[in-house]
């Protein structure tokens, strides 16, 4: 396969899943946010696979389905706490067992960091979180050449500011009224 042909069908996955992914911070309700951030990751993953890029594929496989259980336990109001230790622990395994040096860490680290964020049902806090695991994830994908990727990050933290912007200082604007009236 020609190799321009392939990057171009490597980048319009990436851009696929950015799509989804700035959708996702839009979102007021957490299941969708989850469902979004699920389609996201799975597409990230094919095209990290078609990257080469191992650990950052096993961290979007894992992680769309932690996103799956999570929607369905926070659905279900049921904690996510026992499985958020165990889905952090399996993205430190999959950080170590595909090793390619620093930029493992940074995905594997941001990886914990969202399942910690995931496991809320606080959307208000799964963006804080997320904008901080996006700058990890905006350098690993420029290490393996994910552009797509890169834009998709840039992307995800303009989304996570509108978000705040749009739907959490409006919510902490009028909670602070209402306490105000006390």
């Amino acid at each position: 396969m020609n190799s321009v042909f392939f990057n171009v069908i490597v980048q319009t996955i990436g851009v696929v899943g950015i799509i989804a992914s700035v959708i996702s911070f839009q979102c007021k309700k957490s299941k969708k946010l989850l469902f979004f951030k699920t389609a996201n990751e799975m597409l990230f993953a094919v095209q990290y696979c078609m990257l080469g890029a191992y650990t950052g594929m096993s961290m979007n496989l894992i992680g769309s389905l932690r996103n799956i259980i999570f929607a369905k336990m926070i659905e279900k109001k049921k904690s996510t706490l026992p499985l958020r230790i165990i889905f952090s622990i399996l993205f430190v395994i999959f950080a170590l067992l595909t090793w390619d040096g620093l930029k493992s860490l940074l995905s594997g680290v941001a990886k914990v960091l969202s399942t910690i964020a995931y496991g809320s049902s606080n959307t208000s806090f799964v963006r804080l979180i997320i904008f901080f695991t996006s700058i990890s994830w905006l350098i690993y994908n420029y290490s393996v050449k994910s552009y797509a990727g890169c834009v998709c990050e840039i992307l995800n933290i303009v989304s996570i500011i509108v978000g705040f912007i749009r739907i959490d200082i409006p919510k902490y604007i009028k909670k602070r009224g209402n306490e105000n009236e006390i």
